[in-house]
């Protein structure tokens, strides 16, 4: 039985996606309180919260890949029940040097940084700490620095940095024009899908076929799906039902149960060919929902229930392609999670 939903990356290097996309994977490392996401066009975001998981101060540091390109940086402070809230404005402090009022952005609770504050805050981040907003009723709430430094060498050393002089860690003396250059969006096409009648015969003939079973079971190469697998004999796993429904005129779309955990549950999806041979192609074990050609993966944190990761694969009239992976992290009883990290991103027309 599954307890753990699998890192947006490792879907990423999926067989499907590896034969469906050439486009590059993004990356994904945690250090102590910070945390930093990059998608495949170079973007990277960067994310710092508070040691004390009672406060939920937070920063999203955000740099587009290519040479030239400034940091732009956001706070958030949404307390829960129970918390301090804030009186007033919010004043950025490092070191007790005040560094002037956050500007408040359209969303209750978020904050936009100016480029000197960002600036400051970033020298202080990799070097001496002491970052604090304080209210204007004298409560102060901090913003940890312990992993900062790691998180944005790594953003660096993905957007090629390292060695620049515009790079935030590991500075040198090459150019800016060294950097490489973003990358577009890949663009996916979204092929039409059919409906398929409720009381499609020949599918639920299909749908108790054990060597469609067994063709389902072949395209997988771990204990992804242990409703496939005649060791699993617990309920509600055992004898797990297929689901069959109609793409086009040439595919169809089988699904069922994989596995249950606490808080999460993950549908099988694979893709097949009406005619025999089936040539099933696994999509994913980890789905929650489907509809008009969007596979969906939403699943929760254990220790953070609110706290989500999300996937999604898109049909393009051949095979489902994936279209976005995104991490909500360090919830820390903050809501949502405030920051949403992807490390892939396209645009579906």
């Amino acid at each position: 039985m599954r307890v753990l939903f699998l890192p947006a990356l490792l879907v990423l290097s999926s067989p499907l996606v590896a034969a469906a996309s050439t486009m590059p994977e993004g990356a994904y490392f945690q250090h102590h309180d910070w945390v930093v996401a990059c998608d495949n066009t170079r973007t990277c975001r960067a994310a710092g919260y508070a040691s004390d998981e009672a406060s939920t101060l937070s920063v999203l540091l955000t740099r587009d890949g290519g040479p030239q390109q400034p940091v732009r940086g956001r706070m958030s402070l949404r307390p829960i029940d129970g918390q301090q809230s804030p009186q007033g404005a919010l004043h950025l402090r490092i070191k007790q040097r005040d560094l002037g009022v956050l500007t408040q952005a359209k969303e209750e609770g978020m904050y936009a940084l100016s480029p000197a504050q960002t600036a400051t805050l970033l020298s202080a981040l990799v070097r001496d700490g002491g970052i604090t907003v304080i209210d204007s009723g004298g409560h102060a709430w901090s913003l940890s620095d312990k992993g900062a430094a790691a998180v944005l060498l790594k953003a660096d050393d993905f957007q090629g940095r390292v060695g620049t002089v515009g790079a935030l860690m590991r500075k040198g003396v090459a150019a800016e024009s060294s950097v490489p250059a973003a990358l577009p969006k890949p663009v996916i096409r979204k092929a039409t899908t059919q409906f398929s009648l409720p009381d499609d015969r020949a599918f639920a003939k299909l749908a108790t076929s054990p060597a469609l079973r067994a063709a389902l079971r072949a395209t997988l190469k771990e204990r992804s799906c242990e409703g496939l697998l005649d060791a699993d004999r617990d309920p509600p796993l055992q004898n797990s039902p297929l689901g069959i429904q109609r793409l086009d005129g040439m595919h169809l779309l089988v699904s069922m149960r994989c596995w249950d955990a606490a808080y999460n549950t993950g549908d099988g999806y694979w893709v097949i060919r009406e005619q025999a041979p089936s040539r099933a192609v696994w999509v994913t074990s980890d789905a929650t929902s489907y509809g008009n050609g969007e596979i969906i993966a939403s699943q929760s944190d254990r220790s953070e229930p609110n706290c989500r990761s999300e996937q999604s694969w898109t049909w393009n009239g051949t095979r489902f392609v994936a279209t976005s992976a995104t991490k909500s992290v360090f919830c820390r009883h903050v809501l949502d999670g405030t920051w949403q990290l992807p490390t892939q991103v396209t645009e579906v027309r």
